[in-house]
């Protein structure tokens, strides 16, 4: 370039430049074109990265349940509650074999109240996916929230209808998504001997507990209660016979269920509840076994929850499905009891009954 373009390409941007700043409104000007310039066609995520972003499948509020202040002399009360609510909801990404989705897992906290002797507390949160291996000859805690994975083809099935009535462990299978909250007539420190107390609304008001439990119309309802009745100057026979007079109550009100009534569950060598040792509780269950079995009726069975989460080398609660203080479950343990439950179910009639059940909606 010459010598004499130069200058007046200097003089053009020199002139340029000093009526661009003169005028304060023209800097400004190209400035927030800029930024919408980078805003509007700058590239976002791509449609590929959006696709992969997992649908979640949160885990139900717990269901609200109402209960006096009383105090007991011949109980030890073993409540895990829950109090997560949907903002508060803390979010676990568990990958599901087999599956394309997953799911959400809600953290719970357990607020455990002693209304006996026992003072203690502990604090229950949802398991991690490191679950220890199990005993021998025993298959693998499910790490699943929502239930997948069963032996039995019918789990699903049963699943769907599935109504959980009990304590503190039986409200497990709702805090811990495996039911929904329609579905849970549990909670924490109801026992046989405070039952009055409870109120469960599943959608009709404020009812009883067996009367919530024959309002949802369910053809399968799992009783699980006792631990907070476990105690050496309780009667084992009066617990049975109370247990399956519940059990015989939602069948005279309810057409074509199947209730299983669970035997207690097992407490680790290490509890931090001593007034409920495994002595006491076997023979709870001994005492609930035989009066089922003596009744022999096709629509209440018993089911040995304890064997199932017991070291079998032990009796113990097994450590893979210890929470921490000796009693209450980690959320995987939830999936096993169902596996077992439901491969159970399928031995006996329960699936004739249940499409006799829902016949009567078609």
């Amino acid at each position: 370039m010459h010598f004499q373009e130069v200058r007046i390409l200097k003089k053009f941007i020199h002139e340029f430049f000093g009526h661009f700043f003169a005028n304060p409104l023209l800097p400004l000007l190209v400035i927030v074109g800029s930024v919408s310039a980078m805003l509007f066609t700058g590239d976002g995520p791509s449609e590929q990265l959006k696709s992969d972003a997992p649908d979640y499948v949160r885990t139900s509020v717990p269901l609200a349940v109402s209960s006096s202040s009383e105090t007991a002399t011949t109980t030890t009360d073993t409540a895990a509650s829950s109090t997560s609510t949907t903002s508060a909801t803390v979010l676990t990404v568990v990958t599901l074999e087999a599956e394309t989705t997953t799911t959400a897992l809600t953290t719970t906290a357990a607020a455990d109240e002693d209304s006996a002797s026992s003072d203690g507390s502990s604090t229950e949160s949802a398991e991690s996916d490191d679950t220890p291996d199990t005993p021998a000859g025993r298959p693998q805690v499910s790490p699943y929230t929502v239930y997948v994975g069963a032996d039995s083809p019918n789990s699903g099935y049963y699943q769907d209808r599935l109504v959980i009535f009990g304590d503190s462990i039986a409200y497990g299978f709702n805090a811990y998504g495996y039911i929904p909250r329609e579905h849970n007539v549990a909670a924490e420190s109801m026992a046989l001997w405070n039952m009055s107390r409870y109120t469960f609304d599943l959608g009709g008001g404020a009812m009883s507990p067996v009367d919530a439990a024959i309002y949802s119309d369910s053809p399968l309802i799992y009783i699980s209660i006792g631990v907070n009745d476990v105690s050496p100057n309780s009667s084992a026979d009066n617990y049975a016979t109370g247990i399956y007079s519940i059990a015989q109550q939602i069948v005279n009100n309810t057409t074509d269920v199947t209730v299983v009534i669970g035997s207690i569950t097992p407490v680790a060598a290490v509890s931090q509840y001593p007034n409920v040792s495994n002595d006491i509780i076997n023979s709870f269950n001994n005492a609930l076994e035989n009066t089922v079995n003596a009744n022999d009726s096709p629509q209440i069975l018993f089911f040995d929850a304890n064997a199932v989460l017991s070291d079998p080398n032990t009796g113990y609660l097994a450590s893979n499905v210890n929470s921490g203080d000796g009693l209450h479950l980690m959320g995987a343990a939830y999936g096993y009891w169902l596996n077992a439950l439901f491969n159970y179910l399928d031995t006996t009639d329960t699936l004739d009954r249940i499409a006799k059940h829902d016949s009567k909606y078609e």
